[in-house]
């Protein structure tokens, strides 16, 4: 899981991507994460994921790295 999982994971099914619903599941997850006690989370999206890239940076994702197709980033839970 290291490499190449995360701590969230999301889906939309493909009538219903393009209309912010994975860019809110993903903000609104956030604070359930940080009562958990994780003051950051790991999510990865495949390289070619050029949609689910967007949604994570849209929620403050920070680019840590590229492992086996899948790239990393870490979003800070707090406020």
């Amino acid at each position: 899981m290291r490499d190449f999982g995360g701590h969230i994971g999301y889906g939309v099914r493909p009538t219903a991507r393009r209309q912010g619903y994975a860019t809110a599941m993903l903000r609104d997850v956030l604070p359930h994460a940080r009562d958990l006690g994780l003051d950051r989370v790991l999510v990865t999206c495949d390289t070619t994921n050029v949609g689910s890239r967007k949604v994570i940076e849209a929620n403050g994702g920070e680019f840590e790295d590229e492992r086996g197709g899948k790239l990393r980033f870490w979003i800070r839970t707090g406020h």
